[in-house]
């Protein structure tokens, strides 16, 4: 048949290395390095997380806000229980503690002592505590609020 010439058989040395030892040690120093990186990693997914939650809950504080002072500017709005209590609802899928006074602050400007006269401006504001509505521990949130509010003109 055909015989390979001399430089033929040197091209064809083994390139892939007999010693398992070198893999290993590869594999040791992807560990190492996958030890540094996955916190960071994790990191900023988990904070992408947190932040897109709180800007959920934002939102849904202003649509809450503006629903409540539309209803407290209806001319057919006696008091602004009324109000408060649309707040309340808008937010009962969002917030777990909607219904407690302490978690959901919610305050109609001014106040309905009588019926407000046509024209008048009303502001509702609606506040929580970002300890009450995120994941993360207590102690990073502690006195961080988030504060929505709405102004509209009575009818």
């Amino acid at each position: 048949m055909f015989k390979l010439s001399a430089m033929s058989r040197i091209g064809r040395r083994r390139t892939h290395p007999t010693n398992c030892k070198s893999s290993r040690q590869r594999f040791g120093t992807a560990t190492v390095e996958m030890a540094f990186v996955a916190p960071v990693i994790f990191l900023l997914v988990f904070g992408s997380i947190e932040f897109a939650r709180m800007m959920m809950v934002r939102q849904a504080l202003t649509n809450a806000a503006r629903d409540g002072c539309r209803t407290a500017c209806l001319a057919t709005t006696q008091s602004d229980a009324l109000a408060k209590t649309k707040i309340r609802e808008s937010l009962r899928g969002v917030i777990e503690d909607a219904a407690s006074t302490e978690a959901l602050r919610i305050t109609i400007d001014p106040p309905f002592t009588d019926s407000p006269a046509s024209g008048t401006s009303l502001t509702a504001l609606v506040e929580i505590d970002c300890e009450d509505v995120s994941w993360l521990p207590p102690f990073l949130t502690k006195g961080a609020r988030i504060r929505c509010s709405s102004k509209m003109n009575r009818e």
